[in-house]
């Protein structure tokens, strides 16, 4: 059945905003165009029988790919790839590199990864130059400014994330920076944690802060500034190696003040487990930091022999390599079950396939911003496969989100999606070769590889994989909404919601309820609607461990958001989370009215008479999800 967008609804002025081509209006003409461009690496015998796959899957809904392909397939010399990472060094040259490149990527419709922990930190000597570098956060501050400047596609916003490392002395600042929600605004932030670090925190050890591999350690210091003018004193933190390097960068922090006394440097202790509940509070307070396990990250993977992943793309569903790309596709699962919970294994199954070969083909089509990009591309041929819909797809095979018996459904089913992408990689490979850098001797032995069934294991070792890393799970925000589906793997936000808008000139308000589509279907149909939850209904234990079964059949990673409510209080969080963080490449969290006013608010479906309210024609049908760009950019 094909898939039709709503006439005058959201999900057409999205299609129409973003996706369409000059002159297309359905959803068929885009498919037919998408499908065509994406065949053309086939053989000539081959190409017609692949493009009418291709087309069936997309023009049906059941696989959607990335919004790049979408919005480029057909244009001349475009970049089809979503993201990338660059990972500066610490030279005036490599930062100078860095910047051009994220202009070309950004330009392009890219967005970008950094880490900027090889930096020195601030305050740092350059060239016998005492206190003189300008620190990693000054670096962002500088692309940020670019940033302002850069717009691609239809007024496109360039989208970019920086990563620093738990042991880098610029954290303490870092941390803080995103509180000003003036600074960095087109980026998101994440800390880099390490196994080490989370070991401390368990044992409740002190930190300390290293840079460049040096046998030296940076501390904090309290140090006292007296206002030459008014004799005021004003204590402030300052990471250095000494109090005499505490009391330098001080002064040199503080030009302006040149009559002040500095005095007072006292060490204090930082704690792991202190600092740990800093990086929850201040995520939880305001949506940032995003939390990257980056041991875990190198470890859980097939690339570990060839590729040190030193950050993802802003959203955080690609580990990636420095300019590594991912190529985005999503299976839509609520079309793989039908209202009666009936779920068609052999369709997933199906689309699957087709979209790991329409994946591969798009590398092989793309027109990459930079030759770096498309060296590491070929390297590993990496793809992103994902889903949307799952929660859409769990409500009709009568599955409520994060309990015991949905956790368990999980397993089954992304241990399918697995296994069916690996088979459909490793029969591209045997059809048209192995990714540059495949090298049995080696991925036999790495630990994501090792969790695949052992009939696909051999299969591989005789046939090779066309593609190092398959699997993904990205937010699918705009998407979704086209397709009329529940976001990625996040819960609807609820099933009953009110939506508040302004109109006109005077600020006037207007308010409607707003009931998901499929919770109305299935109430009028009669069907039980108990299990029927939203994002703040699903408790943050079941948000994470929803993630950590997932992620364990993930390749890459995962773009998931906890939930909080707007009153929600840590406590218990910060041993629970130390715990499962071994276990998740990356994570974050959105406490309601955490970034201001909201526009929705969710009703408790027993405070209200849902027939009266249907019958009643003041409310909107339509499928809803948590917006996945609450700041204007991609979250981790």
């Amino acid at each position: 059945m094909a898939f039709e967008i709503p006439k005058d609804s959201l999900s057409e002025t999205i299609f129409m905003d973003k996706y369409a081509y000059p002159g297309e209006t359905t959803w068929k003409e885009l498919a037919k165009r998408v499908a065509r461009h994406a065949s053309d690496p086939e053989l000539p015998e081959n190409r017609e029988k692949t493009e009418a796959k291709f087309y069936e899957a997309i023009n049906s809904g059941d696989f959607c790919p990335g919004g790049r392909i979408l919005f480029g397939s057909g244009r001349s010399k475009q970049n089809l790839l979503n993201c990338y990472v660059l990972d500066p060094e610490d030279s005036v040259e490599s930062i100078g590199k860095v910047i051009s490149d994220m202009y070309k990527i950004s330009c392009g419709g890219g967005g970008i990864g950094f880490n900027f922990s090889k930096l020195r930190p601030k305050g740092d000597d350059i060239q016998n130059i005492k206190n003189s570098a300008p620190g990693s956060i000054s670096v962002m501050r500088m692309i940020n400014e670019i940033g302002n400047h850069v717009r691609a596609g239809k007024n496109r916003r360039t989208a970019l994330m920086s990563i620093l490392s738990i042991t880098h002395p610029d954290f303490l600042e870092f941390l803080e920076v995103k509180l000003d929600r003036q600074e960095l605004t087109n980026f998101n932030i994440s800390v880099a944690i390490t196994r080490p670090f989370l070991e401390a925190v368990e044992k409740d050890e002190e930190w300390y802060f290293t840079f460049g591999g040096r046998n030296n350690k940076y501390f904090v210091y309290n140090v006292t500034r007296v206002n030459g003018e008014t004799g005021e004193e004003e204590t402030f933190n300052v990471v250095a190696k000494n109090e005499e390097d505490a009391l330098g960068r001080s002064r040199v922090h503080h030009l302006n003040h040149f009559q002040d006394i500095f005095t007072k440097a006292e060490k204090t202790e930082i704690r792991a487990k202190d600092l740990w509940k800093r990086i929850i509070d201040n995520a939880i307070e305001s949506g940032e930091p995003g939390i990257f396990n980056i041991d875990f990250a190198n470890e859980y993977t097939n690339v570990s022999y060839f590729e040190h992943m030193p950050s993802t793309n802003p959203c955080g569903e690609e580990v990636l390599p420095a300019y590594g790309n991912c190529c985005l596709g999503h299976v839509n699962l609520a079309n793989m079950v039908d209202m009666d919970g009936t779920i068609d294994w052999r369709r997933m199954a199906r689309t699957i396939r087709t979209g790991t070969r329409f994946l591969d083909n798009i590398l092989t089509v793309n027109h990459f911003p930079i030759k770096e990009c498309e060296e590491a591309g070929s390297r590993s041929r990496r793809i992103g496969l994902g889903i949307t819909g799952l929660h859409y797809f769990l409500i009709k095979a009568g599955y409520k989100y994060g309990s015991e018996s949905c956790l368990e459904f999980l397993e089954r089913l992304f241990a399918t999606i697995r296994n069916e992408a690996y088979k459909a990689s490793m029969y591209l490979a045997r059809e048209k070769g192995s990714f540059t850098a495949y090298d049995w001797s080696k991925l036999k032995d790495e630990k994501f590889f090792k969790t695949l069934p052992s009939r696909i294991r051999s299969d591989v070792k005789k046939n090779g994989l066309r593609n190092a890393v398959l699997l993904t799970v990205a937010p699918t925000g705009t998407i979704s909404m086209v397709l009329g589906v529940s976001t990625g793997l996040e819960p609807i936000f609820a099933p009953v919601y009110k939506r508040r808008w302004r109109t006109g000139t005077n600020d006037v308000w207007n308010e409607t309820h707003v009931i998901d589509n499929l919770f109305k279907d299935l109430y009028l149909r009669g069907r039980d609607i108990t299990h029927c939850v939203g994002a703040y209904d699903v408790t943050p234990e079941e948000h994470i461990k929803v993630q950590v079964v997932v992620q364990s059949y993930i390749d890459s990673a995962v773009s998931k958001t906890c939930n909080l409510p707007s009153d929600f209080k840590p406590d218990g969080l910060y041993d629970e989370l130390a715990t499962y963080a071994n276990d998740m490449k990356g994570f974050t969290f959105y406490r309601a009215g955490s970034r201001g006013n909201e526009p929705l608010e969710a009703v408790p479906v027993d405070s209200i008479d849902l027939d009266a309210l249907i019958t009643s024609g003041k409310i909107v049908a339509e499928s809803n999800s948590i917006d996945s760009c609450k700041n204007g950019v991609c979250e981790l």
